[in-house]
């Protein structure tokens, strides 16, 4: 389960994004009085939540955000989503509290696997810990699996099934959400964040287990992940569970679930701030 602490949580899973913990603070501060705003969640994203960054990944700050009721009542309110580029290692994105719960209604994976992040900058134990419970209600496992074979196949296709000596790391992104997909037909919720730990909890051959073992281990370890030959092992994998997801996929049902606790918790949002300070 996510934190939800005031507090940043995290600490010790990735020396790099401890040393950049301050001026991420500053920055999400900076933008709070530049757009009049207030940030309730913010989160690491991409390869180092996933937990195979390397030590020059960049920084993917995922952030939600709740404006002035006022700003809400206007005939056009202000833009529900915003991205900031500085051009060096940070990437910062932040998404309006009314956007989030839409993600959430639809069970937006993306949002799922930034709600249970395992390196979290902040958090306002009021809001967010609504997100962090909403995140189970809404899971629809049917959309999730759906979400994840696509970006599983659309890699494979791409970059790996044709050819000889494909580029290493294009396999951690197959195998990631592949993995995602065996975990959700093996405990019928949605899978960790963290790569490592979903594998650690769903079945895998040892053959299987081994070779995807070795590339994260690579990949962690600063290795190159050039070009190489196709792995054999690998690439039956992959094919025998993008078929697996597809007949999954079709057979699971569509999580229905009203409107009703999005609304209160859109509500509680912008009229019931909370005026906790951010540490």
């Amino acid at each position: 389960m996510t934190p939800t602490a005031p507090h940043a949580a995290g600490f010790g899973n990735d020396p790099a994004v401890d040393r950049v913990r301050p001026l991420i603070h500053d920055r999400l501060r900076a933008v709070e009085c530049e757009r009049n705003l207030r940030v309730v969640f913010a989160c690491e994203s991409g390869s180092r939540a996933w937990g195979f960054a390397s030590d020059d990944s960049d920084f993917d700050v995922r952030f939600i955000y709740v404006r002035r009721a006022a700003d809400y009542l206007r005939l056009r309110p202000p833009a529900d989503a915003f991205d900031l580029h500085d051009g060096g290692d940070f990437d910062l994105a932040g998404w309006d509290i009314r956007k989030i719960a839409e993600l959430l209604r639809k069970s937006n994976s993306s949002l799922l696997e930034w709600l249970d992040s395992p390196i979290i900058y902040e958090a306002d134990g009021v809001v967010s810990k609504r997100l962090v419970d909403l995140r189970n209600k809404y899971f629809d496992a049917k959309k999730s699996v759906y979400h994840y074979l696509s970006l599983a196949g659309k890699v494979y296709g791409k970059y790996i099934e044709e050819e000889p000596q494909p580029i290493r790391k294009k396999y951690l992104y197959v195998l990631r959400p592949l993995a995602c997909v065996c975990y959700i037909e093996q405990h019928g919720r949605q899978s960790p964040t963290s790569f490592p730990e979903t594998l650690t909890d769903i079945q895998l051959s040892p053959n299987v287990r081994s070779a995807i073992d070795q590339l994260v281990a690579a990949k962690q370890g600063n290795a190159e992940l050039g070009r190489a030959s196709a792995d054999p092992v690998l690439n039956g994998w992959i094919e025998e569970a993008l078929e697996a997801g597809r007949r999954l996929a079709e057979r699971l049902p569509i999580n229905e679930v009203p409107n009703t606790s999005l609304d209160d918790m859109i509500h509680h949002a912008i009229l019931s701030p909370n005026t906790e300070a951010h540490t």
